[in-house]
């Protein structure tokens, strides 16, 4: 039976997502930024992992209907005060 390297993966995030700080930054990720044109205004999309919202609230600025989730209670918590700002 396999030992899982990763054996509190909610804790773990929620842990590393508790400083003030955002852990990966405000801005989305490199690859959304390179694709944008691939979704317009009014798609769906889902974003999975999400943390604490960078990826998700940059598409929901740009007019996409955005579904996230994330097992880290603290991340979900961020991405909510990022997308109130």
């Amino acid at each position: 039976m396999l030992t899982p390297s990763f054996p509190d993966p909610a804790g773990t995030w929620n842990r590393r997502y508790e400083s003030a700080d955002f852990v990966f930054g405000t801005e989305p990720n490199a690859w959304l930024r390179e694709h944008a044109g691939l979704w317009q205004p009014g798609q769906r999309v889902l974003s999975v992992a999400d943390g604490e919202g960078r990826n998700s609230v940059w598409l929901a600025q740009r007019g996409l209907v955005v579904d996230a989730f994330d097992i880290a209670e603290v991340g979900v918590a961020k991405a909510r005060r990022l997308a109130a700002r």
